[in-house]
């Protein structure tokens, strides 16, 4: 059996759920803070850049692992 081939995203900006797809998490969403392009929840948008950038810093042990609850903390952002 070969490996399934996971292609880039078409897009910069991804909604988290395309970002936790993107991550390899399922449907928790990553430890990275979105960017607002509109009011709402609905708004939210996950930069490719970032998430790569939070990738990429998990080799070097340069993550956050505060224990911090993101989803939470975004849910408090948005009201």
């Amino acid at each position: 059996m070969g490996q399934a081939q996971v292609k880039p995203p078409s897009k910069r900006l991804l909604t988290r759920a395309e970002a936790a797809a993107y991550c390899g998490l399922g449907s928790s969403p990553p430890p990275v803070k979105p960017k607002r392009i509109r009011p709402g929840k609905q708004g939210l948008r996950y930069d490719v850049r970032d998430l790569d950038e939070w990738i990429d810093r998990l080799d070097s042990g340069d993550h956050d692992s505060s224990g911090k609850n993101w989803l939470d903390e975004l849910d408090n952002e948005a009201t």
